[in-house]
C-alpha cells in the first residue's frame, strides 16, 4: 500500500458537498479529546451512546466498536443497523418523536441539514476548532457537514461518482470509455444491438436513476444553470431541463434500462452487471467494495467519468457524516464526539482500508482491493457538483423521482415533468416565507 495524501478541497467548488470515514487525531485512540470525555475513560460514570448506521459497508464496525470499548472501558456503544432508505426514514420518525439516537450516520446537503436547522443537532464548531479537524479532515467533507455557520457532523466520507463498466464487455465490443456525450450515446446503442442492456439502472427509490438524470442536466444545463436549479435560484421550467427528461424518454423506449426498471430494486440492477448482461452502472467511490462483497474481483471493472462536454468537466460528488443529538446529555455527547474521531482516524481507516470506502480523512493507505479509489477522486479534480438529492429540498427530490418514473411510465412528457418540477420548487419556496 503506498501513502496519499488527499487533496481535494482546492479543486472541489465551495458551493458543493454534497455512501469511508475520517477524524480524530492520527492515531487508533483519540487523545484529543474533550476532558470530561477522557474522566469518562478513568473512573468515570458507565456511559452507553446509540448510533444508527447503514447495514452495508460497515462490516468492518462490530471488531472497531471492540476496539473502543476495550481502550474506554466506560464507554458502550449500542449499535443499530437500516439500509438505506430505511434509515432516512426512521430519522424522520424518531425526529418527529424526539427519539433520535444519540450519535447518527446522516448524508450532508438537505438530508443532514434537515437535523441542524431543526436544532436536533449538536453544534460541533468549537470542537472542530480545539481539535484541529482543518488538518485531519478534507475541507470540502467539513463544509459538506457545515449549516449556517457550524460545524453539524463528524466527516466520514467524501464520495465520488462515475460510470463503472465490466472490462470483458468492452474487450469484447471493442470499445473505449467515451471522451464526448455523442460517443457515450453511441455506445449505449452498440450495446443495445449486441444484446447487452446499456445502463444497470433500477429507479425504486428514486435516487439510482437520479444519478443519471443530474449528468444529463450538467450537460445541458451546463454548470452555472445546473447549480441555480439546485439552489433553487433558477425555474425548472427551462428547456434544459426539458431535453434532460426527453433523454429519459428516449433511453426508456430504446430499451437501455432494464424491463420494468422503474419499480426495479437498485441491487437487482446491479446483478447485471456482474452477470455481464448490462454494460454501464452509475456508482461511487465505494463500489469496489461493494464487487468484493458481492464475491466479485474490482480489477475485473473499470469506470469513467460522465462526459458532460463541459469545461471544466465536473463530477457528482458528495459527504457523508455522523451526527450527535443537542437533547442528549453532556456525557453521552462527549462519548460520542471521542468515539466518532476514533472510528474516523487514520489507524483505523489503514486498519480496514480494504473495507472503509472514500475517507474524509486527509491521510490514509490506498490498499490494492481499491484500485478505482483513486482514479475517481482525481476525476473530481477538475471540480464537482452536489448530488441531487442532498442538494435539493427533500419534497423537491422527491418531485424529481416521481417526474423521472412518469416520464418513464409515458404518464407526463419531458415538458410536463420540468413544468411539475417547477411547481413544486414554486410550493416549497412559499412555505419557506
Amino acid at each position: 500500500m503506498k501513502k496519499w495524501i488527499l487533496l481535494l478541497t482546492g479543486v472541489l467548488l465551495v458551493s458543493i458537498i454534497a455512501a469511508g470515514c475520517s477524524s480524530g487525531n492520527n492515531s487508533g485512540t483519540v487523545n484529543n479529546a474533550s476532558p470530561s470525555a477522557d474522566n469518562t475513560q478513568n473512573g468515570g460514570a458507565k456511559v452507553n451512546i446509540s448510533l444508527w448506521v447503514l447495514n452495508t459497508g460497515w462490516e468492518w464496525l462490530p471488531e472497531a466498536v471492540r476496539d473502543f470499548e476495550q481502550t474506554n472501558p466506560n464507554i458502550s456503544v449500542e449499535v443499530t443497523k437500516y439500509e438505506v432508505d430505511p434509515i432516512k426514514e426512521a430519522l424522520k420518525v424518531a425526529a418527529s418523536s424526539k427519539t433520535l439516537p444519540d450519535m447518527w450516520f446522516t448524508w450532508g446537503g438537505s438530508l443532514g441539514s434537515f437535523y441542524a436547522e431543526n436544532g436536533m443537532t449538536m453544534d460541533l464548531t468549537q470542537v472542530a476548532a480545539d481539535h484541529k479537524w482543518s488538518e485531519i479532515y478534507n475541507q470540502t467533507a467539513i463544509d459538506m457537514s457545515t449549516y449556517d455557520g457550524k460545524v453539524s457532523g463528524i466527516p466520514i466520507h467524501l464520495n465520488v461518482l462515475g460510470m463503472w463498466y465490466p472490462k470483458n464487455v468492452y474487450q469484447k465490443l471493442n470499445l473505449q470509455a467515451p471522451a464526448t456525450f455523442a460517443e457515450f450515446e453511441s455506445q449505449l446503442q452498440t450495446l443495445k444491438d449486441n444484446n447487452i442492456t446499456p445502463l444497470a439502472f433500477g429507479s425504486k427509490g428514486g435516487w439510482h436513476t437520479m444519478r443519471l438524470t443530474e449528468q444529463l442536466l450538467e450537460h445541458f444545463a451546463g454548470p452555472e444553470l445546473h447549480d441555480k436549479l439546485n439552489s433553487l435560484d433558477a425555474s425548472w421550467n427551462d428547456p434544459a431541463v426539458v431535453k434532460a427528461f426527453g433523454k429519459i424518454k428516449e433511453y426508456t423506449d430504446k430499451g437501455y434500462f432494464p424491463m420494468g426498471y422503474s419499480s426495479l430494486d437498485p441491487s437487482e440492477a446491479e446483478s447485471l452487471i456482474y452477470q455481464e448482461a448490462a454494460g454501464i452502472i452509475n456508482e461511487g467511490t465505494w463500489f469496489d467494495g461493494t464487487i468484493i462483497t458481492n464475491g466479485f474481483n474490482p480489477k475485473d471493472f473499470d469506470v469513467f467519468k460522465f462526459p458532460n462536454d463541459q469545461t471544466p468537466s465536473r463530477a457528482s460528488v458528495f459527504a457523508e457524516m455522523f451526527q450527535i443529538n443537542a437533547e442528549t446529555e453532556a456525557a453521552k455527547q462527549e462519548a460520542a464526539i471521542k468515539f466518532g474521531e476514533y472510528l474516523t482516524s487514520t489507524d483505523v481507516i489503514n486498519k480496514y482500508v480494504e473495507d472503509y470506502g472514500s475517507p474524509a480523512a486527509l491521510e490514509f493507505n490506498i490498499s490494492d482491493t481499491t484500485p478505482h479509489l483513486k482514479p475517481l477522486l482525481d476525476s473530481a479534480g477538475d471540480g464537482g457538483f452536489l448530488i441531487t438529492d442532498q442538494a435539493l429540498p427533500q419534497e423537491v427530490a422527491q418531485k424529481l423521482f416521481e417526474a423521472q418514473d412518469k416520464v418513464a411510465l409515458d404518464e407526463w412528457t419531458p415538458q410536463q415533468a420540468a413544468e411539475g418540477m417547477d411547481k413544486a420548487v414554486t410550493a416549497y419556496k412559499s412555505k419557506q416565507k
